[in-house]
């Protein structure tokens, strides 16, 4: 599979802004990647330590 030759079927060119479609492919992948990390680990809920081991009483 060539993805170039897809791209370019597809879109009709296989450059954005002047840099090639594999740089926005990886960079967008990368983004994702990202977003999705801070979602998961944004929402897990903090262990809680009930039995007060800190000393605090």
């Amino acid at each position: 599979m060539n993805w170039a030759n897809i791209w370019l079927k597809l879109f009709g060119t296989t450059q954005w802004l002047g840099i090639d479609m594999g740089f926005w492919v990886s960079m967008s992948l990368c983004a994702l990647i990202v977003i999705v990390m801070n979602v998961v680990f944004w929402g897990i809920k903090p262990k809680r330590d009930d039995d007060n081991t800190s000393g605090d009483k």
